[in-house]
């Protein structure tokens, strides 16, 4: 027998003996590469959607049972997802995501943080003038990776910053001279 033959069922023979004790081989550098830039899409997506104010599609990022939480409002499912975005009359939403970090679990799951600076107003149809943005903060999420693509299990947004009032830039608490 060759050293590399010899080499190959000694992988083989290892491989075997950790599955059948519960062990389980990481997932491959490619499977990752896959589900990172899927779940990559996927935050983009969101803000794209939830952005054009389309329900539908904005529903579908989301496993059946999923659950979007923001600020401390939660939406479980589809239908009450796609009806956040029921109100054609609230504010035009502007998403601006980054820092988009995902870390898969294993094969079909994964976690991940972004960050996410929105600006809103009133809909018009000129461009829309704004004295300060509306939140921003990090979204945690939970994802499902599966032949489909990447699906939001959980998605969670913390404020980080807040302005101090809707018409006036943010300024530091504590101001010493």
């Amino acid at each position: 027998m060759s050293g590399s033959t010899a080499h190959r069922l000694s992988s083989l023979v290892w491989s075997c003996l950790l599955a059948l004790t519960g062990f389980s081989m990481p997932v491959s550098a490619q499977a990752n590469k896959a589900m990172i830039s899927s779940c990559h899409e996927l935050v983009l997506d969101y803000a794209t959607y939830r952005d054009q104010e389309d329900a539908e599609k904005f529903a579908g990022l989301f496993t059946a049972n999923g659950l979007l939480s923001v600020m401390d409002q939660n939406f479980l499912g589809h239908k009450a997802i796609a009806a956040r975005l029921a109100n054609k009359d609230g504010p035009t939403l502007r998403h601006m995501m980054t820092n988009i970090r995902i870390t898969p679990v294993d094969a079909t799951r994964a976690t991940g943080v972004s960050y996410a600076l929105i600006y809103g107003g009133a809909k018009t149809s000129n461009p829309i003038m704004v004295a300060n943005f509306t939140a921003m903060g990090e979204y945690f999420d939970e994802y499902q990776y599966s032949e489909e693509g990447c699906r939001f299990t959980q998605r969670k947004f913390l404020a980080t910053f807040l302005p101090a009032s809707p018409n006036l830039p943010a300024v530091p608490a504590n101001t010493s001279q």
